[in-house]
């Protein structure tokens, strides 16, 4: 299994940065260093995903490898 893609090594003053700004707006931030993109995903791929969330109660997001 692959973790998504990029996410950013942030310094102490960074994150600290980052949870201020997470508790002002009150939403979890993901910090990346490099914008991910998502996949593009044929209808098939795209139900198979889908019935993949169904089964397990979960919400899956695909990104492209690269």
């Amino acid at each position: 299994m692959r973790i998504s893609p990029g996410f950013a090594n942030l310094t102490g003053e960074q994150l600290g940065k980052v949870q201020y700004l997470e508790e002002k707006l009150n939403v979890i931030l993901l910090a990346h260093e490099k914008m991910p993109v998502l996949s593009d995903l044929s209808r098939e791929e795209l139900y198979a995903l889908k019935e993949m969330e169904r089964k397990i109660g979960i919400t899956l997001v695909a990104y492209r490898q690269e």
